[in-house]
């Protein structure tokens, strides 16, 4: 990843790495670059959260409207879709200003019955570099919703990081 050793420290980097694969189940780059510029990473510290979601769907059109925490601000947003999903997703979108290209979206059932969970996967593009996401929740538009925030703040925290890059290169020169 093009960091000195002297830059972060490996035990600590890797028991990091091991609570947030548990809690996760799959690592990235992206997630290894987070837990070196901002420790003990959590999911209360997203910036981007999902306080209110309201979806009316029939055969015509979907209409999703949202109340999306952007860190100590709440926006809200409506819109409307080829589906619920699509809706959420635009709303999102507006939102969070991000100019994200969805690449896979996938939906899978997690148990059984009506109690049983649904989990999105996706992966998405953003500036040339691929993030995924994942979200899960009796409520599919939801769990999608949820996958998509898991990508809009990783996105946020990469952002962060090469801010703080950028301000180090700047201090060196």
């Amino acid at each position: 990843m093009g960091y000195r050793e002297e830059e972060y420290d490996l035990d600590t980097l890797y028991a990091d790495f091991l609570k947030l694969a548990d809690r996760k189940g799959q690592v990235f780059d992206y997630d290894l670059e987070a837990l070196m510029h901002f420790a003990n990473l959590r999911d209360e510290d997203d910036f981007f959260k999902l306080n209110y979601l309201s979806v009316q769907s029939g055969s015509v059109m979907a209409t999703t409207s949202i109340k999306l925490q952007c860190g100590d601000e709440e926006k809200s947003e409506a819109a409307v879709g080829n589906g619920p999903v699509d809706a959420l997703y635009q709303c999102i979108y507006r939102v969070t200003g991000y100019d994200i290209v969805l690449d896979k979206f996938d939906l899978t059932a997690k148990g059984e019955g009506e109690d049983g969970l649904g989990q999105a996967d996706i992966i998405a593009n953003y500036k040339g570099r691929k993030y995924h996401g994942t979200g899960v929740s009796t409520d599919i538009v939801e769990a999608s919703g949820q996958a998509l925030l898991h990508v809009i703040n990783s996105i946020h925290r990469a952002d962060q990081i090469e801010e703080i890059k950028q301000n180090k290169l700047t201090e060196t020169v």
